[in-house]
């Protein structure tokens, strides 16, 4: 679990206007600077009326946008607890998931537009009374992020200052981040990945240039140095898209002297695409980590891989501070993911479940399957078989599940995740049909075989649980792309899920 044993006593932050914080933050030419975040961080207090109590916790859930990084940054800098959801859950979802989280206030996109504006007209008659912001360092969380697993209810991570500042150690180790420079941020703000970029941008007084998760345009003049852009955090399915648009566009982009890494994670990347990066002179640093582990805690660069690159790719060694174990499987030959350190997690005394992940001597058990290679590289074989990343989203399992199951044709089903060149992994489903809705070319299939032959679903029928997802919102890394019959779900004798049998059943008959 995280200590505090290096973390310093406080966070210092710049007031200089001459130092940016985002690019394109009040309109394409006037970005907004560090000295307006100083001023927004005074004045939240009374604005949100936090002031009366120190338990306070805000519900953010907005797309990304340059007024959800700011109100981020200035809620951080002012001490006040947030956490930033997933802004597809639905208004039912968002009480049910939330309700841990202590005296949660909702804000949604048009409370934080609404708090941009007043601000904004502040801004024009006040400026920061000092020259420096200061944070005390706290042992409690000061922000809290949910993670899917095949719970019905995410899992509430809380982080902690300890965990950042080891992670934003890390970083400035890597890419040495200063003032002006900037962090090319095209993911999602309820991400560790995203969250972490404004945050370890606040310790380097460093700045954040933003676009949308397809803009390819945006990231091409950021290679190219708009806003002396100097690092891009982004996922392999970005990174696939990317790669194709420039190709279909044959566009070759110019790569500035000063950037210095595509940082690619949230999901296993691929050697072709990484290979195409490279020879076009992308540097690319691959890495490993979870909301678990505040962002990367692995990671290597791909120039430093022997070629040529092949699957799969390792994703580095441990970051100073942190360590690994491999321990064996009871249940199986395979080598499951044990690590330690300063940036791992420290749950609440009252989340029991999350509690039983760790052993007594403070180790954390990821789940995922890996090895290592004679360097001391890591290689993740497989995620763990209750947890699918697809695009670089957590899926959430019985969400899908539960989006199939209400639809007149399925009787019962399970989805599995399946290494894929484009999505990292996509989702697969298998489900038990109302027999009702076969053909009787599709239902003789299906009996002429043994219980657990897969048969592809007729394509009409996929279509309508295909709309089905999207008619409930279901974010489109979680629909499936395969769809099968089963005319029954492998179980335990206990009457749960096989979700090895399901793997190995794709395996055999769509997999070879």
């Amino acid at each position: 679990m995280s200590n505090s044993e290096n973390t310093p006593q406080k966070f210092t932050f710049s007031c200089s206007a001459y130092s940016i914080f985002i690019h394109d933050g009040r309109d394409e030419k006037q970005p907004i600077n560090y000295s307006d975040i100083a001023v927004y961080s005074e004045q939240l207090p009374d604005w949100l009326q936090t002031h009366e109590s120190d338990d306070n916790t805000f519900i953010l859930q907005s797309e990304n946008s340059v007024e959800l990084c700011c109100l981020i940054a200035g809620l951080f800098i002012a001490g006040i607890p947030f956490c930033s959801i997933d802004p597809t859950w639905t208004p039912a979802r968002v009480i049910e998931w939330t309700k841990e989280v202590p005296q949660g206030n909702y804000l949604n996109s048009a409370d934080i537009t609404a708090l941009h504006a007043q601000w904004l007209a502040f801004l024009s008659s006040h400026k920061p009374s000092r020259k420096e912001l200061s944070l005390t360092v706290k042992s409690t969380p000061f922000a809290f992020l949910f993670t899917s697993g095949t719970s019905s209810r995410p899992k509430k991570i809380p982080l902690r200052h300890a965990q950042l500042w080891a992670a934003f150690q890390a970083t400035q180790a890597q890419v040495q981040l200063s003032p002006n420079l900037s962090w090319g941020l095209c993911l999602p703000l309820h991400h560790i990945g995203a969250l972490s970029i404004v945050l370890k941008s606040l310790l380097s007084h460093s700045a954040i240039s933003l676009s949308s998760s397809s803009d390819v345009e945006r990231w091409n003049s950021w290679l190219g140095g708009q806003h002396n852009c100097k690092v891009i955090s982004m996922v392999p399915t970005q990174l696939y898209n990317w790669l194709e648009y420039n190709r279909t566009k044959k566009l070759s982009p110019t790569i500035s002297n000063a950037f210095r890494f595509i940082i690619l994670g949230g999901g296993p990347a691929n050697a072709t695409d990484v290979k195409k990066s490279e020879n076009l002179g992308w540097p690319i640093l691959l890495s490993y980590g979870m909301t678990e582990t505040f962002a990367h805690i692995c990671s290597v660069p791909a120039s430093k891989l022997p070629m040529p690159l092949k699957d799969p790719l390792p994703v580095g060694h441990m970051h100073p501070g942190q360590s690994l174990e491999l321990r064996a499987n009871k249940d199986s030959k395979d080598l499951i993911i044990w690590i330690k350190g300063t940036q791992i997690f420290s749950p609440e005394p009252s989340q029991n479940q999350l509690q039983k992940n760790f052993d007594d001597q403070g180790w954390f058990c990821t789940g995922d399957i890996g090895n290592t290679d004679k360097k001391g590289l890591l290689y993740i074989q497989a995620r763990r078989l209750d947890r699918i990343v697809s695009g670089g989203e957590n899926v959430a399992i019985d969400w899908v599940i539960d989006c199939l199951k209400r639809h007149p044709t399925v009787q019962d089903c399970a989805i599995i995740g399946v290494a894929d060149p484009k999505w990292g992994q996509k989702v697969v489903a298998f489900i038990v049909p109302n027999q009702s809705i076969l053909t009787p070319d599709a239902q003789n299939n299906i009996e002429t075989h043994s219980s657990f032959a897969i048969t592809e679903l007729e394509p009409v029928i996929a279509e309508k649980l295909l709309q089905q997802c999207r008619e409930t919102s279901l974010p489109l890394s979680h629909h499936p792309k395969e769809i099968y019959y089963l005319s029954a779900l492998p179980r335990t004798s206990l009457g749960k899920l096989n979700m090895p049998r399901l793997q190995n059943l794709y395996s055999s008959t769509r997999g070879k």
